[in-house]
């Protein structure tokens, strides 16, 4: 796919992304944002589905007879042609709870590849886009990972997930820490990978994440020249992969600090 085409979808997925994230904090307004459990710490709500559907719906119109994979409602994962990868509300445990940290994500894969894709915020009123060849930005503004060399200065989120063991999480964090950066973590691992892309944090580590909370911000964090582990690879689109975004000059450091 060429580079016009990428960025024409980059700018359709980050109005959807944006239009869908409106109708989620709508749905959450009108009492809509109740969650139930899918399983221990992996939480659903009513807008969830309705947000899918939502997008589901656009792409459909727009992109016909193209593959769509969510979070929800599941889809194929084989196939060269263009695939849809969306997250209607990634962080619903703090959507749940009436707070703002989380997101819709919507990713483009062709070939297998993250090549394009939006993650969109409803306050602060957020758009974070970025296509393969054309850059990153954040509402519009080129973004670009942060400058830092220096570990100590670091502020480093580790990802949670209980698709791995919980003493893994507790052993990579200790590395962190141990090797002078600060540790947090937001509960929204969408969030958590732009925010590296655009500087806020300078590196994102996680053990096990999921194809639908990573492949549009693998894009633009690419694009934003952030250092990236290769989580676009094997059978990632159906079982989620290890992944570690961080400032360029710290992705030694970050490498031995994922795989130890």
């Amino acid at each position: 796919m060429h580079r016009a085409e990428l960025a024409r979808r980059r700018d359709i997925a980050a109005g959807l992304a944006a239009e869908a994230a409106a109708l989620a904090a709508r749905l959450r307004a009108e009492g809509r944002g109740t969650a139930s459990l899918k399983g221990t710490q992996d939480f659903l709500t009513e807008a969830d589905g309705a947000t899918e559907r939502f997008l589901r719906d656009r792409l459909g119109a727009l992109f016909p007879g193209e593959a769509v994979l969510g979070e929800e409602m599941g889809g194929e994962v084989a196939g060269e042609g263009p695939l849809w990868v969306l997250d209607p509300i990634d962080g619903t445990s703090n959507f749940a709870r009436g707070a703002d940290r989380w997101c819709v994500s919507v990713g483009l894969v062709v070939g297998g590849r993250a090549v394009a894709g939006a993650v969109a915020r409803h306050a602060p009123a957020e758009v974070f886009a970025g296509a393969e060849g054309s850059g990153a930005t954040l509402n519009g503004a080129p973004i670009r990972a942060a400058p830092t060399e220096d570990i100590t200065r670091a502020l480093i989120e580790v990802g949670w997930s209980l698709r791995s063991p919980l003493a893994g999480f507790h052993r990579l964090s200790e590395r962190v820490m141990a090797a002078g950066a600060g540790l947090r973590c937001g509960g929204s691992g969408a969030l958590g990978l732009v925010e590296t892309a655009c500087g806020r944090l300078d590196a994102y580590l996680e053990l096990h994440i999921n194809s639908w909370d990573a492949a549009a911000a693998l894009a633009i964090a690419r694009e934003a020249g952030c250092w990236t582990t290769d989580f676009d690879s094997g059978d990632w689109l159906a079982r989620g992969n290890p992944i570690g975004f961080g400032a360029p000059a710290l992705g030694a450091r970050l490498a031995a600090l994922l795989q130890a």
